[in-house]
């Protein structure tokens, strides 16, 4: 007769797309989720999955047996965990940007009720992390194809093109080629020495890639707007970082393109724990606090 925790095991597996990751899911070691899936197997006679170079796939009865002890599952784990949890205190782990961050959650934290511990970091790295165990919930600047992971669309930022307050702004109505050229010999601020967000705003502006390097390079949004406003050089920001100091007159939108340059921000989770009770009420508290939420794709 087959075991629950077999069927948990199983579950698991489908999820998060392979065996490791099933582990981490469920605070296990490997060989012991690996003997859950081989009892099971034994139990149905046939295998339920096929091992691959990119993780686990279901065979067709892998796929009906899920589709018909998933629910079940669910439901069970749903119970337990209330059991378990009684008014014990919840705590997550993030990992978000550390613009993000500080300026759409950090004004926000004073009414979470849980505990939070927070990674900030680069969102590849983020995102292997969270496949990894190490985080609960992440917030990504990209929809990284990763197996075991659900992508939730979050909101859209856009990007502008910004100088200090004493900045000259090309005239684009007389010659906007010269006025392009013009940008071209500016002091320019980027976070990285391969331009990221100046790059794809150029692209997407004029079809092309940047044909300048960067004067300054600062890996910290906050601080390159510090130096723009500081008269250093000129940058291309996420609206969220500049729309109040452009407001305020301290900074100035040297141009703005014919078509918005936007960006998608995602948040992940692992596909094994949206029955999670303990977890589903923190995505949910993100998503509520995203000014702009995006339509599902």
């Amino acid at each position: 007769m087959a075991n629950f925790e077999w069927y948990r095991s199983f579950v698991a597996i489908y999820r998060e797309g392979s065996v490791s990751a099933a582990a981490q899911a469920r605070y296990m070691t490997q060989p012991a989720i690996s003997q859950h899936l081989a009892a099971l197997e034994r139990e149905v006679g046939e295998p339920l999955f096929q091992r691959g170079p990119r993780g686990m796939v279901p065979t067709e009865r892998g796929a009906a047996l899920y589709s018909a002890v998933a629910p079940a599952v669910e439901q069970l784990e749903r119970i337990t965990s209330q059991l378990r949890g009684g008014s014990k205190e919840a705590h997550h782990r993030l990992g978000a940007p550390a613009a993000y961050f500080r300026e759409r959650l950090v004004p926000a934290l004073a009414e979470y009720p849980g505990r939070l511990t927070v990674s900030l970091g680069e969102s590849a790295q983020l995102v292997e992390a969270l496949r990894a165990g190490e985080l609960d919930v992440v917030i990504a600047t990209q929809h990284l194809e990763a197996p075991g992971l659900q992508f939730v669309p979050l909101e859209t930022e856009t990007f502008r093109l910004v100088g200090g307050a004493g900045e000259p702004v090309p005239d684009w109505t007389s010659d906007p080629k010269a006025a392009r050229i013009e940008l071209e010999q500016r002091r320019w601020i980027s976070y990285g020495e391969e331009l990221p967000v100046i790059r794809r705003f150029w692209r997407e502006a004029f079809e092309e890639r940047p044909p300048f390097t960067a004067h300054l390079v600062v890996p910290d949004l906050h601080v390159i707007r510090e130096l723009v406003q500081a008269g250093a050089g000129i940058s291309v920001l996420p609206a969220y970082l500049v729309d109040e100091p452009l407001k305020a007159g301290r900074l100035k939108e040297l141009w703005i393109p014919p078509r918005p340059v936007r960006n998608a921000l995602w948040l992940a989770y692992r596909t094994g724990r949206r029955a999670d009770p303990g977890l589903m009420p923190f995505v949910r508290w993100i998503l509520e606090r995203a000014p702009r939420p995006l339509e599902p794709r």
